[in-house]
């Protein structure tokens, strides 16, 4: 009798013992469990928080049809990426101050590139004393703008973010298959194909 006794006890005991040890635990399980879900929405509140001045400082509303359609994705792009490279393919009086802008309040690099030296030379002040921003003349001859392909942009970085918006529009869709594999965001303007 006292053998089966001290077996109850001993057994009581370790029950005790266990769930002493391992309630705990569960119990902070469920807390981190809390603490992380937070942390999530303040990391979200953090998003949003930078979000809206980004918003009010960098673009015009109400934004038009007719250009710049695309800024409010260029800035949810760089916003959201917050470090590495940015490649503009085309330069435009929407896009390219607003990635310059963007760019340097990031302290990431920018290469713009163009086939029309108009825009080479507008915006040819963006990259005077800046090691931020470079731009580039890509000649176009071909109908289809191969020599996008030749002109090594592919490999001059691995590109954070790429906004194609060039010239000729029909080049569009093969630069897009090629950056969206080796880059993080691709922003596609519009194809220009009727």
């Amino acid at each position: 009798m006292k053998l089966f006794i001290s077996i109850v006890v001993s057994i009581i005991s370790l029950i005790a013992i266990f769930y002493l040890i391992f309630i705990p635990i569960k119990i902070n399980k469920n807390q981190l469990k809390k603490i992380e879900q937070q942390l999530e929405i303040i990391e979200d509140d953090k998003l949003l928080i930078k979000w809206n001045p980004m918003i009010r400082e960098h673009l015009k509303f109400p934004l038009t049809n007719d250009y710049g359609s695309h800024s409010i994705v260029l800035v949810a792009a760089l916003c959201a990426t917050k470090s590495g490279p940015i490649l503009e393919l085309g330069m435009g009086a929407a896009s390219s101050p607003l990635l310059h802008r963007l760019a340097l309040e990031q302290k990431r690099f920018l290469l713009s590139a163009d086939s029309d030296r108009r825009w080479i030379n507008y915006f040819s002040s963006f990259a005077v004393n800046n090691t931020f921003h470079e731009l580039k003349y890509v000649e176009i001859k071909s109908e289809m703008g191969i020599e996008w392909a030749t002109s090594n942009l592919e490999d001059y970085r691995n590109w954070t973010v790429v906004f194609i918006d060039h010239r000729p529009g029909s080049r569009r869709q093969f630069d897009l298959m090629s950056y969206s594999h080796r880059s993080d965001v691709v922003i596609l303007h519009d194809t220009e194909i009727n």
